[in-house]
């Protein structure tokens, strides 16, 4: 049976400046995740693409997300959504999202990949297909061979019904979206948040990790006693760093949170909620909180080794002040002395 269909590719990264031109060292880990304007944020188009992938004119519309991420969105509209040549198309038009997004400067460690199978001619549950053609689970795990029963099946709880015959099934690596309707934009709105959230985090998580490693590396070269004012004022920068992106998260954590249950409406907040447990993002939120208290803790010992070395060099300083003084008057006495 031949299902028309269409496949949504989405391609996520972060540009080393913010639309204003504005490098991002120093405030990259400043941001937990996107802020929400009112259920999903707002981004801005930045161009409409087309290239041509085995034959056929395939479309892809580069969006900019505040401060500095961007996503491709690749739309294919394929005879047979579930013929085994599919996930090449896949892997062609993430190839061709990669190219574009190359052009904006982005960095090469930090993207996300995610792919949307998109159904809306088909008759019957659509839980069938997935009986009748057990290979389309594999897709939503980029695997190339035909999945067992058992991970079928646990494919398919991490799904969502609406209405009778829609059906919405998400994995790590993609979703199939059934509507008979054909309205999909919201739900792919709500999978490119997710991806967007995920690289935040990540981003968020390798900055925290540069700065407590670096700061561990200069407090470690300060117990071995060599120790200098560079490397001093290098701690200061990382400390007043680390506090300033600490107390922006904190803050933006619980907004997100907030916002996260305020979300869309019912269904909406539901798919979410089955976006974040598939993405893990609890698991990514509570390991950067995690690491933070770890920060705090760095931060508690490193103010109290500045206010040892400070009071260390200042009675230093008292003691040279006084030798310098004593030897002053001493010449001055034999000064005195020699003139009488």
């Amino acid at each position: 049976m031949i299902t028309p269909g269409k496949l949504v590719t989405l391609f996520v990264g972060e540009a080393k400046k913010n639309w204003s031109g504005v490098p991002v060292e120093g405030i990259r880990e400043a941001r937990s995740a996107p802020n929400y304007t009112r259920t999903t944020p707002l981004p801005s188009l930045a161009e409409v693409v087309v290239k041509k992938i085995d034959g056929e004119d395939i479309r892809f519309r580069v969006k900019r997300y505040s401060p500095n991420l961007i996503v491709v969105e690749g739309i294919a509209d394929v005879k047979d959504i579930f013929d085994t040549t599919v996930p090449a198309l896949k892997r062609t038009m993430l190839a061709a999202s990669k190219d574009i997004v190359g052009k904006y400067d982005t960095y090469k460690n930090f993207e996300e990949e995610y792919s949307v199978f998109c159904v809306s001619h088909y008759s019957g549950r659509p839980e069938e297909f997935f009986e009748r053609m057990p290979h389309a689970a594999a897709f939503l795990k980029s695997e190339r061979e035909t999945l067992d029963e058992q991970a079928i099946a646990q494919t398919l709880e991490a799904s969502i019904k609406y209405g009778k015959d829609d059906l919405l099934v998400v994995d790590w690596d993609g979703a199939f979206i059934f509507n008979q309707a054909g309205q999909f934009e919201e739900t792919i709105s709500l999978l490119e948040l997710g991806n967007l959230q995920l690289l935040r985090y990540r981003i968020l998580d390798f900055e925290l990790d540069r700065r407590l490693n670096k700061l561990v590396r200069l407090l470690h070269a300060q117990d071995k006693k060599v120790f200098t004012l560079f490397r001093k004022s290098g701690i200061k920068d990382v400390v007043r760093k680390i506090i300033h992106a600490r107390s922006r998260s904190i803050i933006e954590f619980e907004s997100t949170e907030r916002n996260i249950k305020l979300i869309g409406d019912w269904y909406s907040a539901k798919v979410f909620s089955l976006i974040e447990k598939k993405f893990h993002l609890d698991e990514w939120r509570r390991n950067i909180k995690e690491k933070f208290d770890t920060l705090g803790d760095v931060y508690t010992m490193a103010a109290e080794n500045f206010s040892l070395s400070f009071n260390k060099r200042m009675d230093i300083i008292l003691l040279l002040g006084w030798f310098v003084l004593l030897i002053g008057w001493s010449i001055l006495l034999v000064f005195d002395f020699i003139g009488r």
